[in-house]
């Protein structure tokens, strides 16, 4: 099964908001579940597992890129299906075609500081895992989830609940002119 491409224009349109209620929510996920080639039933449900109300999503195209990068396995500066760091998944969440690169810390210096109480869908976060500052980012969904690469478990959905992820976390922040 061949990867859908997704081009999101870098910094503009990152996480574009998207009003779906128009449309109707159901055949809106059903069109574009089917234009990535994914399975709208294990996408659903794969979201309510991890605790993720898709329905209140604003950006369904996002969800979507996310659910086909899930369980990709990290790899210290891979780019790539066979294995991908923190910083390069969420460059590729920001425009999938690109073949350029940024560290945790230069995508941090890309943003606009946000309250962790103020986070909104698409928003990056940035944790300090090696003692020296940020040295991981991740991509902020809702009710305190979001989505990175980990070296552990790859790409996954995690909490910010969570001790590991609280202890660390730096700081928020979203696109400038975005």
């Amino acid at each position: 099964m061949k990867k859908a491409a997704l081009i999101l224009l870098f910094a503009t349109t990152l996480f574009s908001n998207h009003s779906y209620a128009s449309g109707g929510f159901c055949t809106m996920l059903e069109k574009i579940c089917q234009q990535k080639d994914i399975d709208a039933d294990a996408f659903s449900d794969f979201f309510q597992r991890v605790g993720v109300n898709i329905t209140k999503a604003t950006d369904l195209d996002m969800y979507a890129t996310v659910f086909k990068w899930l369980y990709t396995p990290y790899r210290y500066g891979g780019k790539g299906e066979k294995g991908i760091d923190c910083s390069n998944y969420v460059f590729k969440l920001m425009n999938e075609c690109s073949d350029s690169y940024a560290t945790s810390r230069q995508l941090a210096d890309l943003t606009e500081y946000v309250d962790r109480e103020e986070l909104k869908e698409g928003d990056l976060i940035f944790f300090n895992v090696k003692g020296y500052g940020i040295s991981h980012v991740g991509v902020y969904l809702q009710d305190g989830k979001f989505t990175h690469s980990c070296s552990s478990k790859g790409v996954t959905i995690s909490s910010l609940d969570e001790s590991y992820w609280n202890a660390r976390y730096c700081r928020a922040g979203r696109i400038i002119g975005k």
